[in-house]
């Protein structure tokens, strides 16, 4: 099985000295292409993305990746042969290994036998030693990362890697592979060796059964299942699963070092020097130990990075788990920081099961389907929808930046952007708050006449609410997998809903029946949208296309491929003329739905895109990203006029008010910032939720957002 494929047209053939022969890969950071040094050696060239190549934080970060590639001991990694970051084409050159990833390599030859499990935990395992030692944290091992070779596999790609002793903070970044990050990684708390450890426990998992431990659909039910679910550790057999279960341990500092589980697969016990050095003591403390301490995920006492605290034999010569000094019981769970603290938190970053942190912040009012009697808050101003999961804190200061904004063929580079951050204070509270059900909701919209609501949830749920009484009057069932998307035809006689189960379903209102099954997409749909005039659906699918079905008939009329990665959101605009798309890939996209042409490629985010949305004169168009920012772009100028920074986590939801002078932006912080749109200033702050926030909505008279959340409650804000 060759190991890369052909050049495709619109690669290059040169880069400096170095001619290019095939195409290995690409993602987020650049594209990897096997090429010909000026003597004849065959080397893995990875040139930076046309789009990063003017952002100054790209161009750091891939200095960061040559850096740390070269403190790793190269017997576990590629070497870096060469590099050239001073030109418009940055890149670097490294020792061309041969062979597959496993990722392939499972997908060609089916799963690992305990045997071949054990040496690749071995040989994997080691390199995560040497990678720690070198004072490097991986940040995205994953199968795909992983080669395997005719001298054994080897662990590439260090384009997330980072020291350390990094000035850049890491609780303000959020980056790695979804299936396979840690529970801190989604909450972006501090990203320690433990975090690579979680990552190579699921790539061992991956290893025995084909599949990821914790699934690998939508975002948030896959986060769900990482924090607060057991993982599917079928095919592991032992001394390698008890291994990945310590590793897989929700808090970071429970988990075993490198070291650690190294000296237990070779069946010996650890050299006291080895743990001084074993990557997550010495050089890695977690943020438990900032904090005073650590525990197990029961609440136990821990050993310090100790593998033999999780249930298994200490090897001979390690002291035992009763004679080994422990760290303290962790202290009760903080709640979120002070708007006026740091930005780095002393405590755990997240809380399993996603309950409501006690004593934190004001008292919301609650009403539970059972009737208990709400509780009034402050006086509300306006109202507002929103879907949540879980939010943690908010109110950054950033600085300008410079976006790329291209067509597809052409790059240029735009002007700088305003950036503007939002209040640090809570200005509204919720006014109700009901339990929607035992499991979380994802998505929420409004019917045109604004007298229901729809949410989507976990296991296919669909429901439709009465909105004035806020009480569920009716339950969809078909779907087989968790409801991400939810829309209304605009005369209000249709409901589409998108669901991890690959389907889009047509239900006709106000009966509830269905209208049919639009099949086509090979991944779950993540977001759905009616054309103004109702005669067109779009849909966004994590199979990296979008596509357009007559609404009608159900048939489909467009396909639509140029994202490289999962499609979070589409949009229409007012006028109906231009579709918005919203991508893993980082970019905005726009097409003329009419043709299925592509009409503009927007960039500036540095991660992935969740939501976009445009306003009620179609002049501006709204993108929420898991970099924290909210952009507003000019949609006639294809440009980006200004950037809202304030969400301390992902900003995931977007919605316009019906006057289209406010913009209602939920995310990971627990937070709903509502921000005006004509001057980007930031008016008001809705706390609340106890999980973070998936979607939001306004009511059609603009007086109320609702929202949804990842702790299965439904919240309704006054605006006014």
């Amino acid at each position: 099985m060759p190991s890369f494929s052909p050049l495709r047209p619109a690669d290059p053939s040169q880069v400096g000295p170095y001619r290019l022969t095939g195409y290995l890969g690409a993602g987020g950071q650049g594209t990897v292409y096997v090429g010909e040094s000026p003597e004849g050696q065959t080397v893995a060239i990875k040139v930076l993305h046309a789009r990063l190549s003017e952002e100054p934080q790209a161009r750091e970060r891939f200095l960061q990746e040559i850096a740390a590639t070269r403190q790793v001991r190269q017997f576990c990694t590629a070497r870096v042969l060469d590099a050239d970051t001073s030109g418009d084409q940055p890149y670097v050159v490294s020792q061309y290994v041969e062979g597959i990833s496993l990722s392939r390599l499972i997908a060609a030859q089916g799963v690992r036998d305990p045997d071949a499990l054990e040496r690749l935990a071995v040989a994997t395992v080691t390199a995560l030693v040497a990678i720690h030692q070198a004072g490097i944290v991986h940040r995205d091992f994953k199968p795909s990362n992983v080669v395997c070779g005719p001298d054994g596999p080897r662990v590439i790609d260090f384009g997330l890697a980072r020291a350390l002793d990094s000035t850049v903070a890491e609780s303000s970044e959020i980056l790695g592979t979804p299936a396979y990050m840690a529970p801190e990684q989604f909450s972006a708390g501090v990203v320690t060796a433990a975090s690579d450890m979680f990552s190579w426990a699921a790539t061992m998992a991956y290893a025995a059964s084909g599949r990821p431990p914790f699934g690998n659909d939508s975002i948030p039910a896959l986060f769900q299942r990482i924090l607060n679910e057991e993982p599917d550790l079928s095919g592991l057999t032992e001394p390698v699963r008890s291994l990945v279960v310590a590793c897989l341990d929700k808090n970071p500092a429970a988990r075993p070092s490198a070291t650690d589980v190294l000296f237990t697969l070779l069946g010996h016990g650890v050299p006291a020097a080895a743990r001084e050095t074993s990557g997550q003591e010495a050089l890695f403390p977690t943020p438990w130990q900032e904090g005073g301490g650590g525990a197990s995920r029961t609440g136990a006492p821990s050993t310090a990075g100790s593998a033999f605290s999780a249930g298994f034999p200490a090897p001979a010569g390690f002291p035992s788990p009763a004679g080994s000094p422990s760290r303290p019981v962790l202290p009760p769970q903080p709640g979120p920081p002070s708007l006026s603290g740091p930005a780095s938190l002393s405590g755990p970053p997240f809380v399993p099961g996603g309950a409501p942190r006690p004593g934190t912040g004001p008292v919301s009012a609650t009403e539970s389907l059972a009737g208990a009697p709400a509780r009034t808050g402050l006086r509300p101003r306006r109202t507002l929808v929103v879907a949540s999961l879980g939010l943690v804190v908010a109110g950054v200061v950033a600085t300008g930046a410079y976006f790329a904004l291209s067509t597809p063929a052409t790059p240029k580079l735009v002007t700088r952007q305003a950036v503007v951050t939002g209040p640090t204070t809570p200005v509204v509270q919720p006014e109700v708050t009901r339990t929607l059900a035992p499991t979380p909701a994802y998505a929420v919209a409004y019917s045109p006449d604004g007298k229901t609501f729809v949410t989507g949830g976990a296991e296919g749920k669909v429901q439709i609410w009465d909105a004035a009484t806020r009480r569920a009057t009716t339950t969809l069932e078909g779907h087989t997998k968790g409801v991400h998307a939810v829309a209304f035809s605009p005369d209000g006689k249709t409901l589409a809903t998108g669901s991890d189960d690959g389907t889009i379903r047509l239900w006709s209102l106000p009966s509830g029946e269905g209208k049919g099954t639009l099949t086509g997409h090979t991944g779950g749909v993540g977001s759905v949208a009616f054309s103004p005039d109702g005669k067109t659906l779009a849909s966004a699918s994590r199979d990296k296309t979008v596509r357009l079905w007559n609404a009608e008939t159900g048939d489909g009329t467009a396909l639509l491929n140029g994202h490289t990665d999962w499609v979070d959101s589409v949009a229409f605009s007012p006028d109906g003329e231009t579709l918005a798309t919203g991508s893993h890939d980082r970019t905005v996209r726009l097409w003329h739905p009419a043709t299925g042409e592509a009409a503009a490629v927007l960039t500036g985010h540095r991660y992935w895109v969740f939501s976009v949305a445009f306003s009620p004169d179609g002049k501006t168009l709204a993108s929420a990203s898991a970099d924290r920012t909210v952009r507003l772009w000019d949609v006639a100028a294809r440009k980006a006029r200004t950037v809202l920074a304030g969400h301390r986590g992902w900003a995931t939801a977007l919605a316009f008010s019906p006057d289209g002078r406010m913009l209602a932006s939920g995310g990971y912080d627990r937070k709903v910032r509502l921000w005006e749109v004509a001057s980007g200033r930031g008016t008001g702050e809705l706390d609340g939720p106890g999980d973070w926030i998936y979607s939001v909505a306004f009511s059609r008279d603009g007086a109320t957002v609702t929202g949804v959340a990842g702790d299965a409650t439904l919240r309704v804000w006054g605006t006014r």
